[in-house]
């Protein structure tokens, strides 16, 4: 047999089960096979993903923290079925966070990061450009870079409390057929040049203010009963 070669590269991390866990509940939650509002069975949860009950309590608690799950202590636990009212808060509230970590990586960034977010930007106007969907792992990943040259813990924290709610929402209006085209490739258009311009103030104004454009998607989303105007709780 072919002996095996050794490598000078580090081995690649090892990720912690319930990593792994919350990962592929995210992944359900995002793309509908799991339901907003849908209550959680652990039982048929360990079933399903082939792991102790342990993990799956530990992801779980991780959505919980995210607002992606509502947990009531031996009555439920559910996906969140938000109000629009809770939508609309949900994007303004995502939106001052994402402004405040852009704004104070601006100056921090490299060259090579500057870069790397301006081509991230310059393929999400392309792709709204065609009406066609941004490429989300490489938006993720701008952000990640935007956080760490941002140096601050605090930010970092408030980004992970809050990114993946929005993240959720607004993912499952556009499956539904809904997102502000015009206004994300304007705003995407001011951004890049923003950026190229090492103008902070000007990032986060835009960042900050950008939900205030989406006034008609807001109504298309609301009149189509994804997000209701009255809760749909017990």
């Amino acid at each position: 047999m072919p002996i095996p070669q050794t490598s000078d590269a580090p081995p690649a991390p090892r990720r912690l089960l319930r990593d792994v866990v919350y990962d592929k509940l995210f992944v359900a939650i995002m793309d509908g096979t799991v339901e907003l509002g849908e209550r959680l069975n652990d039982d048929e949860l360990v079933a399903w993903l082939g792991v102790s009950r342990t993990p799956v309590r530990e992801a779980i608690a991780k959505l919980a923290d995210q607002a992606i799950v509502d947990i009531e202590a031996n009555r439920y636990t559910r996906i969140v079925a938000p109000t629009m009212a809770e939508f609309v808060d949900t994007v303004e509230i995502g939106y001052q966070v994402w402004a405040m970590s852009a704004e104070r990586a601006t100056p921090a960034l490299t060259d090579q990061q500057l870069s790397t977010v301006l081509g991230v930007l310059d393929a999400r106007v392309a792709a709204f450009e065609k009406r066609e969907p941004e490429d989300a792992v490489a938006l993720d990943a701008m952000n990640e870079l935007l956080l760490s040259a941002a140096g601050s813990p605090s930010l970092v924290r408030l980004s992970l409390a809050s990114g993946p709610r929005l993240l959720l929402l607004v993912r499952r209006a556009f499956a539904a057929g809904f997102f502000p085209w015009d206004a994300a490739l304007t705003f995407s258009r001011d951004l890049r040049t923003a950026f190229a311009d090492r103008d902070a103030t000007e990032v986060g104004r835009l960042i900050r203010t950008q939900p205030e454009s989406w006034t008609e998607f807001f109504s298309d989303v609301e009149a189509s009963g994804l997000y209701p105007v009255e809760s749909r709780r017990p």
